[in-house]
Order: C-alpha cells, then sequence, then structure tokens
C-alpha cells in the first residue's frame, strides 16, 4: 500500500510539473519571447567576439587556418539566428484575434513552445562557446620542396643569358610581369622552374606559386594549381566565389614577396578573371610567364620580354653527349655524334629523347640512326611548320628505339590525355590490364610492369616527372607528336576539350579511332549511339559541372570491340553495357 503511494504522489508531482509547464506556454508568453530576445542578444555578441579573435589572428599572420570545431560553431549560429528571425517575424504577424482584445491561445501556446525550445539551443550554443581554447592558427607555409627541374639539367649559355635577363627584370622595381617565349621544346618550362627555385632559395621572393595555363584555358583548373603550389586551399565551387577568394589570400599576404609562373600561355589571360592581383595598386606579387607566341606577351602587358632560342651547336652537342653517356675521351663517335647533333637543331627536347635512345649504342648504330633522321619523310605533315619537323622527326626516332610493343602502346596511350594532364598511374593501370598489355598473374606484378615501362619512357625523354610520384606528364610537344604516329601507324587515339560527342562525329567521324576522350562536356546527355566498331578505350570525364553526362541505352551498340571504359561525372545504366558483354574488361 505504501508502493503504491508513493508511485501516485510521483506521478502527481510530474504531472503537476507538466501542467504547469503547459501553462506556462500561454500564461507566460511574453516572459518566454524575452527570455528568447535576450538569448539572441548574448549569442550575437558572442559570435562577435569570435569573429573579432579571428580576424585578430588574420591581421597577425599572412595567412590562418579556422579550427574546424569554431567554424562549425559559426556556421551553426548563422543558421540557429535566421530560424529565430523567422519565428519572431511569426510573432509580429498575428499575435491576437479579435483587434487585440482577446488573446489568440492557440497561436500562443505553440508559439510559446517553439520559443522555448528555441532559446535552450541557443543556450547550448553560449555554452558551446566557453569551449573553444584557441579559435584559429597560422597556416602552414608552403613546403620547401622545389619545382621539378629535368634531371641532367644543364645551364649553357644560351640558357644563362636568358636566366640572368629574367632575374634582372624580377628584381627590378618597376617590372611586374616578366614573359619568356619561344619555339615549343626550347626549354622554357625548366627555365622558368630553374628561376623559381633560385630566387626563392636567394630570398628575393618568399613565396613561389605554379600554374599550367594550357590551350585549353581553364581558370579553375589555373587557380587550383596556383593554391595547391602555394599551400593554400580553395573550397570554393564557382570561378567567381573562387577568384575572390584567391584575392583575399593575396591580400592577406602581402608582405611577403610572391613570385607567379604561369607556364605554357597560349591566349591572353585574364588575371582578374583567376583572383592574380598585378600592377602597382595592389604590389602584392610579380608575374614569369612562358608561351610559344610572342605576341602573347604583348597582349599580357609584360614589361619585360626575353627569348628563349635554341642551343648553339657546341651546347647541342654537349646536351646529346651527356644524355647518350658518351665518354669525352671516347673518339669513334665525334664525327657522327655532331651530325645526329646537328639534325636536332638545338632544341633541347629533341636533343635528350635521340641521345637517351641512343645511349649504349655502337658507332654503326649511331651511323644507322644518322641516315634514319637524315632521310624521315616529314614533309608531309599537315599543320606543322618547317621548323618544327625536325622535332617530329626526332621523336619518332626515339619513339622507334623504344623496346618493346608495351613501351610504345604506353607511349601512344599518353596522348589520350589532354594537354598538360597530371596522368594518374593507378587508373594507368586499369587501361593497361584492360589492354592486355601484360601477362601478369596478379594486380601487383602488372603495377610492377606498368612502373618499369614509365621508368623506360621518362629515362627516353618522352615522359615527365611531376610534382607527385603518382603522376605523370607527357610535354605538349611530345603528346602531338604521339597523335601523329598514332595517325601514321593507323592507331587512332584522340582527346577533345569542351566539345560534345555528337558535334566531334559529325565534323570528322570517329570510326578509325582506337581510344577516344571527351573532357568537360557542358551538355548533359551523349548521342543515342555511335558507329565506333574499332574503338578499344573511352574516357568521359565531365568533374567540372553540376549536370552529369546521361549515357543512353544503346549508346554502346556499335562499339563491339570496347575494352576498357571510364566515366567520371556521369550516369551509367546496367542495361546499357549489354552490347559489352564480350570484350568489356575494365569499366
Amino acid at each position: 500500500m505504501d508502493i503504491l503511494s508513493g508511485v501516485a504522489s510521483k506521478l502527481g508531482e510530474l504531472l503537476v510539473d507538466a501542467t504547469i509547464k503547459q501553462a506556462r506556454y500561454l500564461f507566460c508568453f511574453n516572459s518566454i519571447v524575452k527570455e528568447l530576445e535576450d538569448k539572441e542578444t548574448n549569442l550575437k555578441e558572442a559570435q562577435d567576439g569570435i569573429n573579432e579573435k579571428v580576424e585578430e589572428e588574420r591581421q597577425k599572420h599572412c595567412a590562418i587556418v579556422v579550427e574546424k570545431d569554431v567554424e562549425k560553431w559559426l556556421a551553426d549560429v548563422v543558421k540557429k539566428m535566421a530560424d529565430v528571425r523567422t519565428l519572431k517575424a511569426n510573432l509580429d504577424e498575428k499575435k491576437s484575434c479579435f483587434n487585440g482584445w482577446c488573446p489568440n491561445w492557440g497561436f500562443r501556446y505553440w508559439m510559446g513552445r517553439k520559443a522555448s525550445k528555441e532559446t535552450r539551443k541557443l543556450s547550448d550554443l553560449l555554452q558551446d562557446r566557453s569551449k573553444f581554447s584557441t579559435v584559429a592558427r597560422p597556416k602552414p607555409l608552403p613546403s620547401d620542396k622545389e619545382l621539378p627541374i629535368p634531371r641532367h639539367f644543364i645551364p649553357f649559355g644560351t640558357t644563362e643569358s636568358a636566366c640572368y635577363q629574367i632575374i634582372k627584370a624580377l628584381k627590378g622595381d618597376n617590372t611586374k610581369i616578366v614573359g619568356l617565349y619561344g619555339i615549343g621544346g626550347v626549354g622554357k618550362t625548366t627555365l622558368a622552374n630553374f628561376v623559381g627555385n633560385q630566387l626563392r632559395e636567394e630570398n628575393v621572393f618568399d613565396e613561389v606559386g605554379i600554374a599550367t595555363v594550357s590551350q585549353d584555358q581553364n581558370i579553375i583548373n589555373v587557380q587550383s594549381e596556383l593554391v595547391k603550389s602555394l599551400g593554400w586551399e580553395l573550397t570554393e565551387t564557382y570561378e567567381k566565389d573562387r577568384a575572390r577568394r584567391l584575392r583575399m589570400m593575396f591580400s592577406e599576404s602581402k608582405s611577403r614577396k610572391m613570385l607567379i609562373i604561369l607556364d605554357d600561355v597560349w591566349n591572353q589571360l585574364d588575371l582578374e578573371k583567376v583572383g592574380i592581383p598585378v600592377g602597382d595598386r595592389d604590389n602584392c606579387c610579380k608575374i614569369l610567364l612562358t608561351t610559344r607566341l610572342q605576341p602573347v606577351c604583348d597582349r599580357m602587358g609584360c614589361d619585360t620580354q626575353i627569348q628563349l632560342g635554341v642551343l648553339k651547336q657546341d651546347e647541342g652537342l654537349d646536351l646529346l653527349r651527356k644524355h647518350a653517356g658518351i665518354d669525352v675521351a671516347d673518339t669513334t663517335l665525334i664525327d657522327v655524334s655532331k651530325r645526329v647533333a646537328d639534325e636536332c637543331k638545338g632544341l633541347p627536347l629533341a636533343i635528350k629523347a635521340v641521345g637517351s635512345a641512343l645511349r649504349g649504342r655502337t658507332a654503326d648504330e649511331w651511323n644507322v640512326a644518322l641516315d634514319k633522321l637524315q632521310n624521315a619523310k616529314l614533309d608531309k605533315i599537315e599543320g606543322i611548320d618547317k621548323d618544327s619537323r625536325g622535332v617530329y622527326g626526332c621523336l619518332k626516332f626515339s619513339y622507334d628505339y623504344l623496346n618493346g610493343e608495351d613501351s610504345r602502346s604506353c607511349f601512344l596511350l599518353c596522348s589520350l590525355f589532354p594537354e598538360d594532364y597530371k596522368i594518374d598511374l593507378e587508373d594507368f593501370l586499369g587501361y593497361a590490364v584492360g589492354l592486355v598489355w601484360y601477362q601478369a598473374e596478379s594486380t601487383e606484378k602488372a603495377r610492377s610492369l606498368l612502373r618499369g615501362t614509365i621508368k623506360g619512357l621518362k629515362d627516353s625523354s618522352l615522359l615527365l616527372d611531376t610534382d607527385d610520384d603518382r603522376f605523370v606528364k607527357m610535354h605538349d610537344v611530345v603528346r602531338d607528336v604521339a597523335l601523329w604516329i598514332g595517325k601514321v601507324e593507323k592507331k587512332y587515339f584522340t582527346s577533345k576539350v569542351g566539345i560534345g560527342l555528337a558535334e566531334w562525329a559529325v565534323e570528322e567521324g570517329l570510326e578509325q579511332y582506337r581510344g577516344i576522350s571527351l573532357v568537360r562536356n557542358e551538355k548533359e546527355e551523349l548521342p543515342s549511339g555511335l558507329v565506333c566498331p574499332n574503338l578499344h578505350i573511352l574516357r568521359l570525364e565531365n568533374t567540372e559541372y553540376d549536370n552529369k553526362l546521361q549515357v543512353p541505352e544503346y549508346f554502346f551498340k556499335e562499339m563491339s570491340a570496347l575494352k576498357v571504359v571510364t566515366i567520371i561525372g556521369g550516369v551509367l545504366s546496367l542495361k546499357s553495357l549489354q552490347f559489352l558483354a564480350n570484350n568489356l574488361r575494365v569499366l
């Protein structure tokens, strides 16, 4: 009986408390609203205090990182304050009925209950505020890792002259933009990176950032490469927002001397769109750009323009002997090596490729090579000027001297990627396995074989290292040659940027291609079908737009030979793959 009495008493207390709480929503409505407004004021003051501390840290350091819990708290406060404003607007809209003579009890109850709930949430946020020991910390400075310079780099007299002029110009107070121009393969990128490393080492500049612009100019890519090289971070999605954020970061770093290298510029680049400040107004950074075209220097407003010419005869010979591993005491190759070097027309890219191909060869093999270079039939290469044909001949020669069909296939497949593209070796492994290059019993074995092939191509100066050993790049001139070789040997690989497949197919037809890569297609839908009976590999990449590529049900119907399909940023139905059941190896 005592137990039942105790339970009844406790239930009674709970019921009384609940009744009082519910009644409070009705009869203490104004007090509840006042409590909400007081908490809102307190939270606003706390928010302002945190923002002030963040700004103080920003003033102390050129760049900062806001602590993640602080960042989340500020975002939660903004959202909750918006909720409170909406609630107060509803309160002002309808507080009573009968022209204010009679309280609207239903409205008071629900709004009082909601206001009380929001007050508790504001209190929780205020309590969380006291947990922050720090609000922000200095952003780590970029690593001192040097910009990539090719192995066996030799600063010859021709290069040193241009290097001296660039450094002198960049040290000058009145120079903001320096333009370095010269034909493809002459070594502009290498020299620009060399200058950047040297000036940072000499403390002429505190930081050096670099971005490759390329022929298919893409502002978002330029922004991404630039911030990565500077150790910064962009979280914004759209070009304008990213540019605004970049300008802010440059402004925060104005106490530091900065050099920005813009490599491989083909057309005028709008620095404002990228977010790069330049000129007396900003006085923040200086720019070194490289281009094949002198008029680009004019359009970019370069204060100083410097031409990088080809190597002199003796310089070219020294470079060839370096890459071919010829001992200076070896007299058997003196004459033939001079003549081979002459065929390279003083272009470092061609000289390095030919020298690497002839490394360890006998005098007879050198003479055979000379004959091939002299008798290469290059007169009918469409769209290539006379000066560039020698480079094509030298690189084709290097391609012919590669060891094994796997190396040649790997070289040609690299042309499938866009210009200046960083090729992910793990993705490339999938292509190699899918195209059955290696008869390997395991993926790890295939990976080792691929790395050996890639090393051979780099040793032959046909592929380039990047700042990350998981990726490789192909020089744009080498890529042009690879595409040309693919046509000559009927092993067609091609890559297009920003163009639809249907439009492309109408322009030139796709029946002959073995590999097709389509990047940055703005259209949401692919054509219903394409006739590509010889296609072995297809890459569709659409990561820069909100829309997803839609793959139609019968899209693959006339692609029966397809072995490898890569779709990034697209929607693929299993039903569409029914036509590839016999040959598809990698998806």
